[in-house]
């Protein structure tokens, strides 16, 4: 199959555009812009794909984003998308970028693997103030959708120097979770008339419940497993957490990703005892005296976590829902009836 890769021309931007949506689900699929700069695939007459891109300035540097990037559905899996990643990462160097970034959804490995094989690393907030400065990771927050990517990290390349490795280890990304979600609590709470250091208790259970029953599942299988706060879409967390409870997405990620049935089933039941252990609790919340005014807020976390956790679409997949979709359909639909039963009677029981 002859690939021709090339910029984009005039006038194909709305093809483009449609391409996208096609290549998306539903709701992220509204997200796609009409594109000013891209590079195209074109196998005979079609546009087979696209890669989005922008160049902006962050603290004196010039830095190349590649936005979305994504491959018609009639053309997928013919290692297109393998190509144009490294044609637009090829072009962007060559407009004398110092540095490349781009924004990838927690689990998404077949976008952040071809990141990684080019010289990306997956990086944190704190990397980025670092490298760039205050204002240089602020461009770069605010500068790109990371600022309400939720369940997606932030990937970058250097020119000049090699990036950190991205693990920084399991302790101190449970600290980074624990960390921010408590921030988002006291935002939650603020004017509120609520039992505070009981509600508090109520919401690290839950917290440090799913990181230790998460923990759990990854010793059902023989994978090396790490756990890491992605760190994507504060801004709309925060606003969130004005009116509801919303986390931040804190999840444990295998070390090495595979396309086969076992890595799917073990990719899902780790989300499953996740999602059972936020499940009984909500259940018990509800069968519990409603006197007890812990059970009361566990119910009321239990069943918005619930929520979180039964749409296996973005924004909300990164919760779990999806790699128990993805393993097997009939114990999610399972799953989303009986946490539609247990938030059903929070609510109206």
């Amino acid at each position: 199959m002859n690939i021709n890769i090339r910029l984009m021309e005039p006038g194909e931007a709305a093809t483009v555009q449609k391409i996208g949506k096609r290549a998306f689900t539903a709701f992220e699929s509204l997200w796609v812009p009409k594109p000013k700069t891209a590079l195209v695939a074109v196998v005979g007459d079609r546009i087979a794909g696209a890669a989005l891109y922008n160049i902006f300035n962050a603290a004196g540097k010039k830095v190349g984003y590649i936005d979305y990037a994504f491959i018609d559905p009639d053309f997928q899996n013919q290692g297109i998308g393998h190509q144009l990643y490294n044609a637009v990462i090829e072009h962007l160097w060559a407009q004398g970028c110092d540095a490349l970034s781009a924004i990838v959804k927690d689990d998404n490995t077949g976008s952040w693997g071809l990141l990684l094989k080019n010289g990306f690393t997956r990086v944190s907030l704190p990397w980025l103030v670092r490298q760039f400065g205050i204002d240089g990771a602020i461009r770069h927050y605010f500068g790109t959708p990371l600022f309400i990517s939720i369940g997606m990290e932030y990937y970058v390349a250097l020119k000049s120097q090699e990036c950190p490795s991205g693990k920084t280890g399991n302790t101190k990304q449970i600290c980074s979770y624990m960390l921010i979600n408590l921030i988002l609590f006291v935002v939650m709470i603020a004017g509120k008339n609520l039992d505070i250091p009981l509600f508090l208790a109520a919401y690290i259970f839950f917290l440090a419940g799913g990181i230790l029953v998460g923990f759990t599942g990854t010793l059902m299988s023989r994978r090396k497993w790490y756990f890491r706060l992605a760190n994507g879409g504060f801004v709309v967390c925060l606003l969130i957490n004005l009116a509801a409870v919303y986390p931040m997405v804190g999840n444990w990620y295998p070390d090495n990703y595979e396309n086969t049935p076992k890595f799917k089933r073990d990719m899902g039941i780790n989300a499953l005892l996740g999602w059972l252990f936020v499940w009984i609790i909500t259940a018990v919340s509800v069968a519990g005296n409603s006197n007890f005014i812990f059970l009361k807020y566990t119910g009321e976390i239990g069943w918005m976590f619930l929520f979180y956790r039964m749409v296996p679409i973005f924004p909300f997949e990164s919760y779990g829902s999806h790699r128990v979709y993805v393993w097997n359909k009939g114990i999610f639909w399972a799953m989303f009836a009986l946490s539609a039963m247990a938030i059903a009677a929070v609510n109206f029981l």
